[in-house]
């Protein structure tokens, strides 16, 4: 049985100053009758339970499963009592209790029924968000070996090194009406010549993808979705005029989430551009108008495919397939196979096949 007693707030990098306290408090709404309450999460910093701390109350009992490693943070009220500034004097707020507890007890630190592996993440990313002032978008990854099968635009080692950072941040929440958010969003993927010391280690190709859209949860109307993003968003590879590539749409997206499975399908409408302007006018018959994603969690792994088509008979469209497993707290084995057009910008007609090792932060 492993848990742990931290000072103020359980973060992916344990950051402890007065701006996330302050934070924090705004976060949580405390009554008058209330002493502290106590936040119980597991090793992936998702909150499993928050439980309120009443005045008067001198001792405090938790139930703890075994076989879990878990993380118990004490927030006090601002408004009663000065803020604890080491774990010793929260150990002698509470009394932690761990042994095999019972089925119903157990109950109480785990997931609420009925919520998905994809709820838990959205809203445990929203909650840390709301201190870090961004979360986690995409995926974000570092390949050190990422393997391509055939030669690309400006490659001369097949091996090279692929990363991702995939970021968002919620501009307004309750936007014209409760619930409707507005994020902007920004991803950007870059193919890194890392092993071509002739040349300087140069980026083959960076692409940036900046994205405003607006999200808003489906649960209380009877639809198949649990939510619906739908937007705006911009992609260029930032070249000069031989090889720039760019191209804006505009997209609406559905999300479905049910126990360990999730399940995205986003559509998209490409804004015309004048046509002696146009980089890539063709890009749609390799993109096509819309994606397919799948996640899958067993234990420990995560599944998750990636299916683009262009719905003609030349049938052009892209396949990925990704596995992550974790091996430091927010640290995962990452695999990344893609088949198919679109993999970058300057590529996007061009079928490429590769395969990539490395490092997830985060899932």
């Amino acid at each position: 049985m492993w848990f742990r007693i931290l000072g103020m707030l359980c973060l992916p990098l344990f950051v402890y100053c007065d701006v996330l306290k302050e934070r924090l408090y705004e976060k949580l709404d405390f009554s008058e009758n209330e002493r502290a309450k106590v936040l119980i999460l597991d090793k992936q910093m998702q909150i499993l339970k928050v439980i309120s701390v009443q005045k008067g109350q001198k001792e405090l009992k938790l139930n703890l499963q075994d076989s879990d490693e878990l993380f118990v943070t004490f927030v006090e009220n601002p408004k009663n009592a000065p803020l604890a500034k080491d774990s010793k004097y929260l150990k002698n707020f509470a009394n932690i209790e761990t042994k095999e507890a019972p089925q119903e007890e157990v109950k109480n630190v785990s997931l609420e029924e009925g919520v998905s592996r994809y709820e838990a993440r959205f809203e445990r990313n929203r909650f840390f968000g709301d201190f870090l002032g961004f979360e986690p978008y995409r995926f974000n990854y570092f390949l050190p070996a990422s393997i391509s099968f055939n030669k690309e635009q400006g490659q001369t080692k097949r091996t090279e090194a692929k990363f991702q950072i995939s970021i968002k941040k919620m501009l307004i929440d309750d936007l014209f009406f409760k619930d409707l958010d507005l994020y902007f969003a920004y991803t950007q993927q870059s193919l890194w010549q890392l092993y071509d010391n002739e040349h300087s280690r140069p980026f083959r190709e960076s692409n940036y993808e900046p994205a405003l859209f607006l999200s808003y949860p489906l649960e209380q109307y009877n639809v198949f979705f649990d939510r619906v993003n739908f937007g705006y968003v911009h992609q260029s590879n930032g070249g000069d005029l031989l090889k720039s590539r760019s191209w804006e749409r505009l997209f609406v997206e559905g999300i479905y989430g049910y126990e360990n499975f999730a399940l995205g399908l986003k559509a998209w409408y490409r804004i015309k551009e004048d046509a002696n302007k146009d980089d890539n006018p063709d890009i749609l018959d390799y993109m096509g108008y819309g994606e397919l994603n799948l996640a899958y969690g067993i234990d420990k792994h995560l599944f998750t495919l990636t299916l683009r088509n262009n719905l003609k008979s030349d049938n052009r469209g892209a396949f990925m397939l990704d596995y992550s497993y974790p091996i430091y707290k927010n640290l995962y084995l990452y695999v990344q196979y893609f088949n198919g057009y679109g993999e970058s910008l300057a590529d996007y007609n061009r079928s490429i096949e590769r395969v990539g090792v490395g490092f997830l932060f985060a899932r």
